[in-house]
């Protein structure tokens, strides 16, 4: 037996239940295939191919949608229909028909096809007809369309749940299979992992107030292939022949499926026709701005010759990666914001030890003068795609993204999906407003509508509750105060709420646009991941955690407060907005009066931080950003000693000569990468990987190397 109709919390407030979980109750039970079918919208799909992978499993590329007779007059009807990609080419048509559903011409309260589109589709996509929400149960069998639908299927999808509507469904779905010799097959319509998550679901579902009147009936939890025919025994619809030929074809189906692999290669952008060709040019344009930059002082004469030899070294890294057109693209696009007045932040994370950023205008940060090193944002055995991050203004960034839009075209670039999910504060206030309505249902069932929805007549929300309610909206408030004071404590005294504390919090309630990201890539991104429309813009289908392990390329635009008020000060002044070459960075006076009033540093905006800049009293960025590091939780061991101006002694002369300008602390990510090489004789491919090992705590690599 295989699970194909199946439903996550990415059926947004359907569901509270993880595919990870689906994903390891499948392989308990020996299954060799298992399908995801979200509501609407095929999402995050490539993390659910992955997994199956990992657990050898088949994954099947599939989704609910909804048919629609017709979009010109705006009908909520809505039919279900589930779909599954047979094959490779079957997934690009998916893909592609998941991005017109929810273009603004198809889009009504959901993404939807026509009539016309379904039965336009190819042999690629495996179609079966769904729960009670399919067009063979809401469409008259009388009308012209009826029969055309029904023959358009490849399988007619029984369910086993109680429910008197499924069972005629059931029995109708049998003779039309009699009829036109099309197979039945055992959708579970799963929408929760086990009974736990179905709870946590129903209160979910209740605080949302999606949740319909009957739906008692329906056993949406997952199913043992025991489970299920025990549940079509009692149902008691179809004979046992027909019901049991139905689930094997479920096996049958996911046979028809092939396997294919996903390509998770590292996709940076090609600009000029070919990676060898961008190569070409990154090099050209590497002659010409360094020219530019000895010429403007924006490089001293002293460092000439350190440029020249650094920036051969990390070409050379960048060909052999097949780099060279992602630092030639943001090259390329922080020039023209630059160009184009648009202010952008010096330099952010890893980039800034980049001599080749410095000298194409990607950073306005030398790393020669401030000695960051360049292992660590790109080496000669880099496995991770690229990565750089630049600061912005809030009201230039969609300038940006336009301009991106523009240059790479529709095809090639599109934003980054994002989801909100229930975190411990809303948890309370969703699970206690469901367990409130329950309460409500219970003991005031005249309170609510045909619809099952709470008929408020226009008072608060608040005043509609019972003050006898133990999950009254008032209460809610002051257990949340509780918790904020002591959790634990909160926890035991409220552990009928509580109990469903770990079933709902994470669960993904609410979809929308990443602010910051967007993916620039050399193939068609619709096809290769999906994209959808969403508030007139194209976006992936896929989010941010899973867009690294499939090699595509984010450029992530973020904002920074500060480097509007740098614009809006200069602007006074009648001034451009200054390259740091321009800025005295050793006046004093500017040093002593942050001493004196540290209000407005970026990230020294807390109480303590603010505090400490006026005990250290930096007079260097070098001192204010030994301090920065220091305030971090990882510092706390040097940080009394750093701030006071204690020299630290290490077990040898070179080790302190290594970190004489950090006044013997092993500070920054850059100093590891030093002591590693320097000290240990590592590679600086090698440096980096124990580096990356260090930061994410990752045993099993520095074990390697101990």
């Amino acid at each position: 037996m295989v699970i194909y109709h199946c439903h996550t919390d990415l059926s947004l407030l359907d569901s509270c239940s993880k595919f990870k979980e689906y994903c390891d109750l499948a392989v308990q039970q020996g299954m060799n295939a298992l399908g995801c079918s979200e509501h609407g919208r095929i999402s995050n799909w490539a993390a659910n191919k992955l997994l199956c992978k990992q657990n050898g499993l088949k994954y099947l590329h599939a989704c609910e949608v909804y048919l629609t007779s017709c979009l010109d007059n705006k009908v909520r009807d809505n039919y279900h229909t589930v779909l599954i990609a047979k094959d490779r080419e079957g997934t690009i048509e998916l893909n592609r028909l998941m991005k017109l559903a929810s273009d603004e011409h198809h889009h009504y309260y959901a993404p939807r096809i026509t009539f016309d589109e379904f039965l336009g589709l190819s042999s690629h996509i495996i179609k079966t007809s769904a729960c009670l929400a399919s067009p063979l149960n809401k469409i008259s069998p009388t009308e012209d369309i009826y029969m055309k639908l029904v023959r358009a299927y490849d399988y007619l999808e029984i369910q086993h749940h109680a429910d008197d509507g499924q069972r005629n469904f059931n029995k109708q779905l049998l003779k039309l299979s009699a009829q036109t010799g099309i197979p039945l097959i055992a959708g579970t319509d799963t929408h929760a992992s086990s009974k736990y998550k179905s709870e946590c679901r129903d209160i979910l579902m209740l605080r949302k107030e999606q949740s319909h009147p009957g739906e008692e009936n329906f056993d949406l939890v997952w199913k043992t292939e025991d489970e299920l025919l025990d549940a079509y025994e009692r149902q008691g619809a179809l004979p046992r022949s027909a019901y049991t030929e139905a689930i094997a074809n479920t096996q049958r189906m996911a046979d028809s499926v092939e396997d294919w692999d996903l390509d998770t290669s590292i996709k940076y952008p090609i600009l000029y026709g070919s990676r060898e060709a961008d190569s070409q040019k990154l090099i050209e344009l590497c002659d010409i701005r360094l020219k530019e930059k000895l010429l403007s002082g924006a490089i001293p004469p002293s460092e000439e010759e350190a440029y020249r030899k650094a920036i051969k070294e990390e070409l050379d890294v960048y060909e052999k990666l097949q780099m060279s057109g992602f630092i030639l693209s943001e090259a390329e696009l922080i020039h023209w914001c630059r160009t184009n007045n648009i202010p952008i932040g010096p330099a952010r994370g890893s980039v800034s030890g980049s001599r080749v950023a410095y000298v194409t205008d990607i950073i306005d940060f030398d790393p020669e003068r401030w000695g960051t090193v360049f292992s660590r944002f790109a080496n000669s055995n880099r496995c991770e795609p690229g990565d750089i991050d630049t600061d912005c203004i809030d009201t230039d960034r969609p300038k940006i993204f336009e301009h991106i839009r523009a240059q790479y075209g529709e095809d090639y670039t599109a934003r980054v999906a994002s989801y909100g999910t229930i975190q411990d504060l809303a948890f309370i206030d969703d699970c206690g407003g469901g367990l409130a309505i329950r309460w409500e249902r219970e003991h005031h069932p005249d309170k609510f509508r045909e619809n099952g929805r709470l008929d408020t007549s226009g008072k608060k929300k608040s005043d509609v509750f019972d003050k006898q309610n133990p999950y009254h909206p008032l209460k809610l408030e002051k257990i949340k105060r509780e918790f904020k004071e002591n959790p634990d404590k909160a926890k035991l005294d409220h552990s009928d709420i509580f109990y469903y504390y770990d079933g709902m919090v994470g669960t993904r309630v609410s979809q929308s646009v990443h602010p910051a990201g967007m993916v620039i890539s050399p193939i068609v991104l619709g096809d290769e991941y999906g994209v959808f429309w969403k508030d007139g813009e194209l976006c992936l289908t896929q989010d941010m955690d899973i867009l690294h392990d499939v090699g595509a390329i984010k450029y992530d635009m973020l904002i920074l407060k500060g480097i509007s008020v740098i614009r809006d000060a200069y602007a006074l002044m009648n001034k451009p907005y200054p390259r740091m070459y321009e800025i005295d960075w050793d006046d004093q006076n500017v040093w002593n009066d942050m001493a004196r009033d540290p209000s407005g540093i970026f990230q020294f905006e807390s109480p303590f931080a603010a505090e400490s800049i006026v005990k250290f009293k930096p007079k260097s960025l070098f001192d204010l950003s030994m301090l920065n590091a220091a305030l971090r939780p990882s510092g706390a061991s040097y940080r009394d000693d750093l701030i006071a101006h204690k020299i630290h002694k290490n077990p040898s002369k070179q080790i302190d000569d290594l970190l004489k300008d950090n006044n013997g602390f092993l500070i920054y990510q850059c100093d590891i990468l030093s002591f590693l090489q320097q000290i240990c004789g590592l590679s600086g491919s090698d440096a980096d990987s124990v580096r990356r090992g260090i930061a994410k705590k990752k045993m099993d690599i520095l074990e390697k190397w101990l």
